[in-house]
């Protein structure tokens, strides 16, 4: 992970890289999960939206400048799992209420993923019913350069497609700028 700071105008270029891996299972995801104070529950964002969309379900959105909490991203299923996510996205903006907070753009040619929650990955893994997820005291943002499908196509069970999963032996990069207003 290499973090580029212009001292001029405070933006952080952020690039994170996996180079891949032979003889390893397919990734879920690759990027980056960060804990933020719980009044960042803001999230605005130019992608597709406004619910959350994933590889396999990119039909879902339509492409457009969205605001969401982190409470609507986070999907009350019964058994807790992956929610929220937003692809294709170009620039998101997470936002206290009175509009300060961080903007994140994409600064290759490559869109990102992210997603803001109550919750993080792990917390919704480790969950098999909502109330033992734990009391809400922070916000996680997730930047993803990408993430594989959902599945569950054909029913609950169904696996992910082999085109919307993501080859360990292949590699990957976020690129993307920060900057604090």
């Amino acid at each position: 992970m290499r973090y580029e700071v212009d001292a001029a105008s405070g933006r952080v270029h952020l690039t994170a890289r996996y180079a891949g891996a032979t003889d390893a299972p397919t990734l879920p995801a690759f990027g980056l999960e960060w804990t933020l104070p719980k009044q960042y529950e803001n999230l605005r964002f130019y992608a597709l939206g406004p619910e959350e969309t994933y590889r396999d379900r990119l039909h879902g959105g339509k492409l457009g400048i969205f605001e969401r909490t982190a409470a609507e991203d986070n999907a009350p299923y019964l058994v807790p799992q992956e929610t929220g996510n937003h692809e294709d996205v170009r620039w998101a903006e997470v936002l206290d209420a009175q509009g300060h907070g961080m903007r994140i753009s994409q600064a290759g040619s490559e869109h990102f993923a992210a997603s803001l929650l109550p919750y993080s990955s792990l917390m919704l893994e480790e969950a098999t019913h909502q109330n033992e997820l734990p009391p809400v005291r922070h916000t996680f943002l997730r930047l993803l350069a990408a993430q594989m499908g959902v599945g569950g196509d054909d029913s609950w069970g169904a696996p992910v497609h082999e085109q919307y999963q993501l080859p360990a032996d292949r590699a990957y990069t976020l690129d993307v700028n920060l900057e604090l207003f």
